[in-house]
């Protein structure tokens, strides 16, 4: 008899949500890419505010994990470049903070954070903050996208109208 071959599965392959961890000190970036990357999280490493601006310019991010305390430019200055340009105000930053004083959280939130932990931070803490915050930007972006439809249907029957002749109409 003929072999039947087994059933030649799909391979479906799901994008990998980028995140991008920002931070001077190496150690800390290991730490978070050991956390994030076995739970099927791509993370981009950047050393420093400009770095990170930069990698932003060329890849799409989903969401940016951004140390305050950075020698070159803050984190706070970062977040506010982010959250200035339209391209990005949309991907939402988690600040970490080593100091957990209310002017500093003030701060950031000025700057357009949307969430912070301290250092010591506890990794399913962290991991659910990511969760909830790309689920938030995940229904952003339908939003906007459901919006943008809507206005393209309401030009789209507006300029219909426009060309409405009741004579012609068949």
């Amino acid at each position: 008899g003929v072999g039947a071959f087994p059933p030649v599965e799909a391979t479906m392959t799901v994008a990998k949500l980028k995140v991008l961890c920002v931070d001077d000190e190496p150690l800390n970036l290991m730490v978070l890419e050991a956390l994030l990357s076995p739970r099927g999280y791509d993370v981009i490493r950047a050393g420093g505010g400009a770095a990170a601006l930069a990698l932003m310019e060329e890849r799409a991010v989903d969401i940016v994990l951004l140390d305050v305390m950075m020698p070159e430019m803050t984190g706070f200055e970062v977040c506010r470049r982010i959250k200035d340009d339209a391209r990005f105000r949309n991907v939402p930053v988690i600040m970490i903070t080593a100091l957990a004083s209310r002017g500093d959280r003030i701060q950031g939130i000025e700057a357009g954070a949307e969430d912070f932990l301290s250092k010591l931070f506890d990794h399913a803490e962290v991991l659910a903050r990511i969760q909830m915050l790309l689920k938030v930007k995940d229904l952003n972006d339908e939003l906007r996208n459901a919006y943008s439809n809507i206005t393209n249907f309401t030009a789209y029957g507006e300029d219909l109208i426009k060309t409405f002749n009741p004579a012609t109409f068949d």
